[in-house]
């Protein structure tokens, strides 16, 4: 018999689940208008299918789009680790969210070495408040299953 190991007994949620669900909770924070506009959500996955890093761009006017934040996983010389948000945006809610989806015990299910785009629309209340309910624990963030969240 082979023990359990984490891997075996946690679930595991979509990379790209998790970045959608920490645009649409930081939505109000990001955008001017939060009826309008757009967010893209640039990834890159690593060998092992863990984030290497992100950008987030944010577009108010049709075709211009502007540099929200980078995420690097591992520092290099051009970066530092965490977050860094560019020009006039910032979001604590963001930052939290994607400092607890990348952490040690992070659970996470990516596809190794792909490189992606997440399309955010303006989110509904309804989108708001589930998100909301979803992330309230901190431990809930990485480890819902995939079944509760097929539909999104």
């Amino acid at each position: 018999m082979t023990p359990n190991t984490d891997s075996q007994t946690t679930p595991r949620v979509r990379l790209e689940r998790i970045l959608k669900s920490a645009v649409v909770l930081s939505w109000d924070e990001l955008m001017t208008d939060p009826a309008s506009g757009l967010i893209h959500v640039e990834y890159q996955a690593g060998d092992d299918g863990s984030l290497d890093f992100l950008k987030v761009w944010a577009s108010t006017i049709w075709g211009e789009w502007k540099l929200v934040c980078e995420f690097w996983v591992q520092p290099l010389w051009s970066h530092t680790t965490g977050v860094r948000f560019a020009g006039e945006y910032h979001s604590a809610e963001l930052a939290r969210t994607l400092e607890l989806a990348t952490g040690k015990d992070a659970a996470f299910a990516g596809e190794p070495n792909l490189h992606g785009l997440i399309q955010v629309f303006p989110p509904t209340e309804v989108e708001h408040k589930d998100e909301r309910m979803i992330q309230t624990a901190p431990e809930n963030c990485v480890c819902l299953p995939m079944e509760k969240h097929a539909a999104a």
